[in-house]
């Protein structure tokens, strides 16, 4: 792995079972990574202050991961109680359970125990769960007590590790799950609390499998800024939005561009808007201009541009001034809100060829909207900040099953990254990089955000970032700005964009003074409030 991949992958069950069939390839036998993966999840349990768990297994390497943790609890002198739904079928299974039991049998669960332990189904579970995986799946409810922490073993029982499809799943507190992250862990977080990857000597994945951003990569992608710099060095950001009755977006970008350390920031308003963003955004200096009138927009002051913030994407000209002002801009940029919505299609576009896109150029051309966006951003660094809405009117085959897979198709048509805005939030660029934030909860789902991480990411590529590492970096700095927002307030509801604004300002000390030391953890994702 290189030094600028995150180290978590984010796979499928069938991913999952590769990285392990490359791992055991190295080893002695598949029970070593059986045995790892087990003590890893006892030791991670040790640390808890709780002394008692029912462990619920399956017959299958689920289950005997479960047996392995079993003993090894036992050996730390825990109580542990077990239900086992079916005699092991695997010989590895079979073996953690011969080992497990050497001291005796376990005495079945009670309900009395502190902690339970979900270890029916796995990875490679689909459909829904029937036969004694039902039987055990219901007495675990049934014994369930308001105060009980669940712990689900590589993920809930009845969960779709690929897809996220809930076939009944028993929501767990933690998920504890083994070297990489599984989409469905991700897609589901409701279903999965909080999840915690642990390393068990994983063989890397291919480079081109999603990766989980963590703090570690964004620390690592952040320039260095020389103590003598000046405003002028720190990146100059433009933004051009604003429309009349829309001021709040641009200034909410310009906060966010501002708290994320731009030098400069410029706002490109209609005139009605100016003495709002006069006001609310002191730091910023204001351009007016008139409405559907951009000739007086300064292309040669900024680092990096964002267009989009507070522009109203019903106008049908403003296809064509986004597009001028691309072709007199040749500079990086972030497209947000209304210049996204102005190139929404009607028809799907060709997504195995792209030859007709690429070989569309010189005036008179018939373009579509695609081979139109695509020619004025002519290969510069660029960042598309789509939500699911707007994705979809850009690509409308879109469909929630391909949210991992449909940003690199985006990517590839308009040779810019996208963003793919949500928790969790997918970075695509042309060259087949994807990464996944899954920072961030409900606190981000109102009006606002989304012009705020259009700011941050403006200022982040106005600073040398690349486009994938600036929109990767800004959606999880936004997201985890939402989390301490919610913690700080008690939970998501109420979280202003104030509040928001505030938080923003203190991710980024906190990044730079809690180095990851933990070599046992690869990645703590804190479970996301739905209420």
């Amino acid at each position: 792995m290189t030094d600028s991949l995150p180290r978590v992958p984010v796979v499928t069950a069938d991913g999952a079972r590769e990285l392990d069939a490359r791992t055991i390839a190295t080893l002695p036998d598949s029970f070593t990574l059986m045995r790892r993966a087990g003590m890893a999840a006892a030791a991670w349990l040790g640390a808890r202050e709780e002394r008692s768990a029912a462990i619920y297994v399956g017959a299958g390497n689920n289950g005997g991961d479960g047996w392995v943790i079993a003993g090894a609890l036992r050996g730390m002198g825990w109580n542990v109680t077990v239900h086992s739904a079916g005699d092991p079928h695997t010989a590895d299974a079979q073996r953690a359970r011969s080992e497990a039991e050497r001291d005796g049998p376990f005495a079945p669960p009670t309900g009395s125990e502190a902690l339970v332990l979900d270890a029916l189904l796995g990875t490679g579970a689909r459909g829904s769960p029937r036969g004694a995986v039902a039987g055990a799946m219901q007495l675990m409810r049934d014994m369930l007590r308001a105060d009980t922490s669940v712990i689900a073993i590589d993920i809930p029982s009845g969960l779709d590790a690929s897809t996220g499809e809930d076939f009944g799943a028993v929501a767990a507190t933690h998920t504890l799950t083994f070297g990489s992250a599984r989409r469905g862990q991700l897609l589901r977080r409701e279903l999965t609390g909080a999840v915690h990857v642990l390393d068990i000597g994983l063989i890397d994945a291919d480079a081109h499998e999603p990766r989980l951003v963590d703090a570690d990569a964004v620390r690592r992608w952040m320039p260095v800024v020389a103590p003598d710099a000046y405003k002028g060095t720190r990146g100059r950001v433009a933004i051009v939005g604003g429309d009349t009755g829309m001021a709040g977006a641009a200034i909410i970008a310009a906060r966010g561009a501002h708290a994320t350390g731009a030098g400069m920031v410029r706002a490109n308003v209609v005139r009605e808007s100016m003495l709002a963003l006069q006001i609310a955004v002191p730091f910023a200096t204001v351009h007016p201009h008139e409405h559907g009138d951009w000739s007086d927009i300064d292309t040669r002051w900024p680092h990096a541009m964002v267009i989009g913030p507070g522009l109203d994407g019903t106008d049908v000209a403003l296809r064509e001034r986004v597009l001028s002002l691309l072709y007199a801009y040749p500079g990086p940029v972030v497209l947000d809100a209304g210049a996204l919505t102005a190139f929404h299609l009607r028809e799907q576009p060709d997504t195995e060829n792209t030859e007709d896109i690429e070989g569309t150029e010189g005036a008179g051309r018939e373009h579509t909207t695609l081979e139109a966006l695509r020619h004025a951003l002519r290969g510069r660094p660029a960042i598309l900040t789509p939500h699911v809405g707007e994705f979809a009117g850009l690509w409308p085959s879109y469909a929630p099953p391909a949210r991992f897979d449909a940003p690199s198709q985006l990517a590839r048509a308009l040779n810019a990254t996208v963003l793919l805005k949500g928790v969790p939030s997918i970075i695509a660029s042309p060259d087949g990089s994807r990464l996944v934030s899954a920072a961030g909860n409900p606190a981000l789902a109102m009006g606002g955000t989304g012009d705020l991480l259009a700011g941050i990411a403006g200022t982040l590529l106005a600073q040398g970032l690349s486009a994938l590492h600036a929109g990767a970096a800004a959606s999880w700095v936004h997201g985890v700005a939402a989390e301490y927002a919610a913690t700080a307030h008690g939970g998501w509801r109420g979280v202003t964009m104030e509040r928001l604004l505030n938080e923003l300002s203190n991710v980024w000390p906190q990044l730079f003074t809690h180095a990851s030391g933990n070599s046992t953890t690869l990645l703590d994702l804190p479970s996301v409030p739905v209420r």
